[in-house]
């Protein structure tokens, strides 16, 4: 009996994942930040200043650990905390200019690293693999579908 689709996706993907390791890790140790909080620094970069509930939601973090992560970005002056304008009794988050340089930083040293990554693949294929990864991700996100 070979091997189903399933189980070689599953293996890709576990390599995948190895890859990621590879290209994100050495840049966030770099940066002297985690993996959680780059992914809240991602967040905060579209500017629109997010609740604390939000952070915990996006990321699955309870919100204790969501809270103390973002007391060590605020602590290195990454990200500001701001009363919401519209509602006082809410607190929101923001990206600060050195968190945005940080960012920057990390992403272009993750991105060279991809870059040597996929340096043998034509560039056709480049763009069918972000395409079918893509698809994977947006079909991941949607409910199952039920009979």
């Amino acid at each position: 009996m070979g091997i189903t689709d399933a189980e070689r996706v599953l293996q890709i993907v576990g390599d995948l994942d190895r890859l990621l390791i590879e290209v994100r890790d050495p840049a966030l140790d770099e940066a002297g930040i985690g993996r959680e909080q780059w992914q809240i620094l991602r967040m905060l970069a579209d500017g629109e200043g997010h609740a604390m509930g939000e952070v915990s939601d996006m990321f699955g973090l309870p919100g204790a650990t969501a809270t103390r992560l973002v007391d060590s970005l605020a602590q290195r002056m990454l990200v500001y905390r701001r009363h919401d304008e519209l509602d006082r009794r809410r607190v929101l988050i923001y990206l600060a200019e050195p968190g945005r340089t940080m960012l920057d930083h990390v992403q272009s040293s993750m991105l060279g690293r991809a870059d040597a990554l996929l340096a043998g693949i034509d560039p056709g294929e480049r763009a069918e693999l972000v395409r079918l990864l893509g698809r994977a991700v947006s079909t991941s996100d949607q409910p199952a579908h039920q009979e």
